[in-house]
């Protein structure tokens, strides 16, 4: 799908953003900004085109194709540089193997940042042929590029074990969207002291509990956003007090603004899995939004 007005942008096609309701695939056209900001979702950045500049555990930069970075590291050019490439960015599933199974495949860069996947050139094979395929599916479009990023010998394995509590929390976080539970509620529901529970949480999701609840909240105004409405109906809906809230949460998370990704060139052109629709329905429903 080919937007006329990406011409401004010197974007020559669409870029593409598939949303599942754990994952998330941007899949970019041409050379992108780069903002520092800390992420808060584990994340796998592939050079479509061009090359990522990485710094090493020496301090000297190397330029590589694949790039694996965990939640809660501060990403700025002196450690990651996108400039210089065209980028695919795969938001992995919180709570899954996939960050633990990619590391084992990888080469360590930097502490917690890993390079250099063994099948990197099948990896953006896929990606580019997703990109080029308007009318598929987002099951099929991740499915086609998992293939080869996960091989069969660590497809199925288990290389980290995450507590119940933990993970029951995280549920419950995105379950009271709107409802806005207190830290003191959250670890009474799973038997822990405030304290233990923020220390747990953070040991396992990579975020405090509000910096979790915040990224879910942007994820779900992203959803929102995809389908057409606006960044104020967007906010308001996710749980944010106004636009500008979600703007600067989004930006300190995405290192860009909501408007810049769905308003202005290169203008995104957004699939959604059913999954996804599903996590915002029930707010679509309850607020009237038409």
């Amino acid at each position: 799908m080919t937007n006329k007005n990406n011409a401004i942008s010197g974007c020559l096609r669409t870029p593409r953003l598939l949303v599942h309701s754990r994952e998330l695939l941007f899949l970019g056209t041409c050379f992108g900004r780069q903002e520092a900001h800390r992420r808060t979702q584990d994340v796998l950045y592939v050079a479509l085109k061009g090359s990522l500049r990485l710094r090493t555990g020496r301090g000297r930069p190397t330029t590589v194709r694949t790039c694996l970075v965990p939640t809660g590291l501060w990403i700025d050019e002196s450690i990651l540089s996108t400039s210089q490439a065209v980028v695919a960015v795969y938001f992995l599933a919180p709570f899954s193997q996939d960050h633990p199974a990619l590391a084992s495949l990888m080469a360590e860069a930097l502490p917690g940042i890993f390079c250099n996947h063994p099948h990197e050139d099948d990896v953006v094979s896929a990606m580019v042929e997703v990109r080029r395929q308007p009318d598929i599916s987002v099951g099929t479009a991740l499915s086609r590029v998992r293939e080869p990023l996960f091989p069969d010998h660590v497809r199925n394995l288990e290389f980290r074990e995450y507590d119940p509590r933990v993970v029951h929390v995280a549920r419950r976080i995105r379950e009271s969207l709107t409802a806005n539970m207190t830290l003191a509620e959250l670890a009474e529901e799973v038997h822990l002291s405030e304290s233990r529970l923020e220390k747990l949480f953070k040991e396992q999701a990579g975020l405090p509990v509000t910096q979790y609840r915040m990224r879910y909240r942007v994820f779900i105004s992203t959803i929102i956003m995809a389908l057409g409405y606006s960044v104020t109906e967007a906010a308001l809906l996710a749980g944010f007090s106004s636009s500008a809230h979600l703007s600067r949460c989004y930006r300190a998370i995405n290192g860009i603004t909501p408007s810049a990704t769905f308003l202005q060139p290169p203008y995104v052109h957004a699939v959604l899995a059913p999954s996804a629709y599903r996590l915002v329905e029930p707010l679509l429903e309850s607020q009237s939004v038409v």
